[in-house]
């Protein structure tokens, strides 16, 4: 056989073994997928992060994207079993084993954000997660976040030399996450961050403490000058001022590799910037809005949002509010019209972003324009109907009600929007049965307390959504009224003048003509209970809820209930009930004792008289009200000096006043001729002079000290012993507290 067809077959047949090697290898890789992918899925996270670990971190069968999701998934196996703390020794393990591999090292990257960054250092080493065993508690959320960002770039470096990789999805995917691990994670909160310019050489230092939670927006920043400060797009990432332009950066390049995703970076950019300067960045100060907007100089106003040009915005900046224009590049309702206008993947997205907007401007038939718009395009998507509905649709509102005196005609306050026409309907309530249901209900002793049947002052709720009629009575009232609605779909709030005189609680109803319905419960008292804790007791106080005067003689009935514990562990109780009545005396008061066994109880009051009079109050407490004499009778000691600061070597004068906190004090003072110590300290509390001097009759007590030549400087205590005293200070120069300076003439 010729020698170089041996050596030739040799090589073929080599070829082929290694290849049948490969492919058995990669079928054994995948079988071990599968096979730990089951095991997750049973639960069994053990057995299935022991092979996880040994497909991601041994075996290479060139699928990088199965790669990083094994990788997640091993990471879920660690929560799962309550080992975090091994999490960072198995990402540094990934980065060594694939440091070329750009999808995975974005993966482990990526996870940087998303694991707990709390921890302890322990024996100077840290441990990531809950740790019973004690240790210093630390938070890595710093250090993780530039360890993220190092590990994207590596990605993203490799990536630069993989031109076909960089029209993937998951390319794409990278560069959006590293552009949110450069704000912070995405957490808009910290934007403030991205002023600065992270330094991706030197991992910082773990932080004492739990770390700050959440938290409201502390407002945009801004620059010296007070201006807004908004972050331009750079050449280079190295050429970077800032992270902002960083991030810039990141979503430029995306689009850059792939063209198609140019509406995703504007979207990007408008979100981030609407977050930023929007309107809603003044939520804080929404009381302010809802104030009424109809006087005439509304549109001059600073905070007319309505008038806001589409090139405007009044945000919460960290200097305050302020009206100002946005440059076109950052001009976010700009963005949000290019991308709706070209109709990309993001135009409906951007329609949302400017409808909502223009609803928080109040440019109501602007916002409901695009609702419609979006509505037509998605008629299945009942957000969109329900947004048209609210800005054009007749709505109206009846505000919480206060309890008001019979006999004055009560008023309510409705608010509404586009409808012309309401219609009124009262119900009186009837409120001797509904008491009497619950005191039945009560001494029934149920099995377990329902609370909604014990909440009696949500009785409004009640009735509308549990359809508890029965306690409703006839009609009381009925009437209506013509609306003239505001222009531009803006709310009006007007006071109607109801019908209603006699006292009782009434279930009002608003229908407005083509549009809802609402119910409030108003109540309208000839009678009301007040109540105070005493030293022993507690103190009802019945009056009339016009004049304030006591009512006398009037039925008060008291009934109190308490939950005796029957059975702990099976979760059973037995309901106690106690009922009784008293009458109220001349001054219309009547007492509780509060002793042992009505401490127990929740106390429910109900006062009645022959004349139909009816009030209540509770459930609540009772308890006895504790005198606190020392917190009254405390001595107090008010010094003065003849002067605040002195030199070394003069002379101090001091006077004390020793009385005790009270003001039915006699004129004659309980401490004349009392013997006290006093002390003088110098600034190192070392005792520098001491004397005893006796009280005069008024509690004074004056002396002298001279300061020695070297006297230290600072602030000195001067103090009678065990009551108090004052301070004064030892300076060699002290600049005048007032200075006048005075240009001389030239002439």
């Amino acid at each position: 056989m010729n020698r170089r067809f041996l050596f030739a077959t040799i090589a073929v047949l080599t070829g082929l073994a290694g290849a049948v090697v490969q492919l058995a290898a990669e079928t054994d890789v995948k079988n071990e997928r599968e096979q730990a992918r089951k095991l997750m899925d049973d639960g069994n996270f053990k057995d299935a992060l022991v092979k996880f670990r040994a497909i991601t971190l041994e075996a290479d069968d060139g699928e990088s994207k199965e790669i990083a999701a094994d990788f997640r998934r091993a990471l879920s196996c660690f929560q799962q079993l309550n080992a975090t703390h091994e999490i960072d020794a198995y990402r540094d393990a990934m980065v060594n084993a694939h440091g070329q591999d750009w999808l995975v090292l974005g993966a482990v990257a990526q996870s940087y954000t998303e694991i707990e960054h709390q921890g302890f250092l322990i024996a100077g080493e840290f441990r990531r997660g809950q740790h019973r065993g004690g240790g210093k508690a630390v938070q890595a959320t710093a250090r993780d976040r530039v360890r993220s960002l190092q590990l994207f770039r590596l990605a993203l470096d490799i990536l630069e030399g993989e031109a076909e990789d960089q029209k993937s999805s998951e390319a794409s995917r990278l560069l959006t996450h590293f552009a949110e691990a450069v704000m912070s994670g995405g957490d808009y909160r910290q934007a403030w961050r991205l002023q600065l310019l992270t330094d991706l050489n030197e991992l910082p230092d773990y932080d004492e403490g739990w770390g700050h939670f959440g938290g409201s927006p502390l407002g945009a920043p801004v620059d010296d000058e007070g201006n807004p400060i908004f972050y331009g797009k750079p050449d280079a990432w190295k050429s970077s001022a800032n992270d902002g332009e960083r991030w810039r950066w990141l979503l430029a390049r995306r689009t850059e590799w792939q063209p198609d995703v140019k509406s995703l970076e504007l979207y990007d950019r408008a979100t981030f910037l609407q977050q930023q300067f929007g309107v809603q960045t003044m939520a804080d100060y929404g009381w302010w809005f809802a104030r009424q907007e109809e006087d005439a100089d509304a549109t001059k106003s600073l905070m007319s949002l309505h008038t806001l040009g589409d090139d405007e915005t009044i945000a919460k900046l960290a200097n305050g509010i302020k009206r100002f224009t946005l440059p076109a590049e950052h001009n976010y309702v700009g963005l949000y019209k290019q991308i709706a206008e070209e109709e990309g993947s993001h135009a409906g997205f951007a329609t949302i972003g400017l409808a909502r907007e223009f609803e928080n401007r109040r440019q109501y038939p602007r916002a409901a324009q695009l609702w419609k718009a979006l509505v037509a395009a998605s008629p299945q998507t009942e957000e969109f109907r329900e947004r048209l509905a609210q800005i054009v649709g007749n709505w109206g509102q009846l505000e919480p009600v206060m309890m008001q005196p019979a006999g004055k005609g009560a008023t309510l306050d409705y608010r509404f929007r586009n409808g012309k026409r309401v219609e009124f309907t009262a119900r009186a309530i009837k409120l001797p049965e509904l008491l009497a249901d619950l005191k039945k209900y009560l001494q029934g002793n149920p099995r377990q307390l329902q609370w909604e049947q014990l909440n009696i002052e949500n009785l409004g709720y009640r009735l509308v959504t549990e359809g508890q009629d029965k306690y409703l009575g006839g009609e009381a009232a009925k009437w209506s009224l013509d609306l003239e609605p505001r222009e531009n779909h803006f709310d009006r709030r007007v006071t109607v003048t109801t019908p209603l005189q006699k006292p009782g609680a009434y279930l009002v109803t608003a229908r407005m003509d083509d549009g809802n319905t609402h119910r409030v419960v108003a109540w309208i008292a000839d009678t009301a209970i007040v109540k105070k804790p005493l030293e022993g007791k507690a103190l009802y106080y019945v009056a009339d809820a016009v004049t304030g005067k006591p009512v006398p003689k009037c039925n008060v009935e008291f009934f109190g209930y308490w939950q005796e514990p029957v059975d702990q562990q099976a979760n059973r109780f037995r309901v106690n009930t106690k009922d009784f009545a008293e009458f109220t005396d001349a001054e219309g008061m009547v007492q509780l004792p509060a002793d042992e066994t009505n401490r127990k109880h929740q106390w429910l009051a109900i006062a009645t008289t022959p004349q139909g009079r009816l009030a209540y109050l509770g459930f609540s407490g009772v308890w006895s009200g504790q005198r606190h004499d020392q917190e009254y009778k405390q001595v107090k000691v008010f010094t003065i000096t003849d002067r605040p600061v002195y030199r070394p070597a003069q002379e101090v004068h001091f006077k004390f006043w020793v009385a005790s906190a009270q003001f039915d004090q006699p004129d004659a003072s309980p401490f004349a001729g009392q013997s006290f110590l006093v002390e003088i300290h110098d600034p190192r509390s070392e005792k520098v002079h001491s004397l005893t001097l006796v009280a005069d009759a008024y509690g004074g007590l004056g002396g002298t000290w001279k300061l020695p030549e070297g006297a230290t400087l600072g602030e000195y205590r001067l103090t009678v012993v065990n009551h108090g005293g004052g301070s004064f200070r030892v300076e060699e120069y002290k600049k005048p507290e007032f200075e006048v300076t005075i240009d001389a003439p030239e002439k």
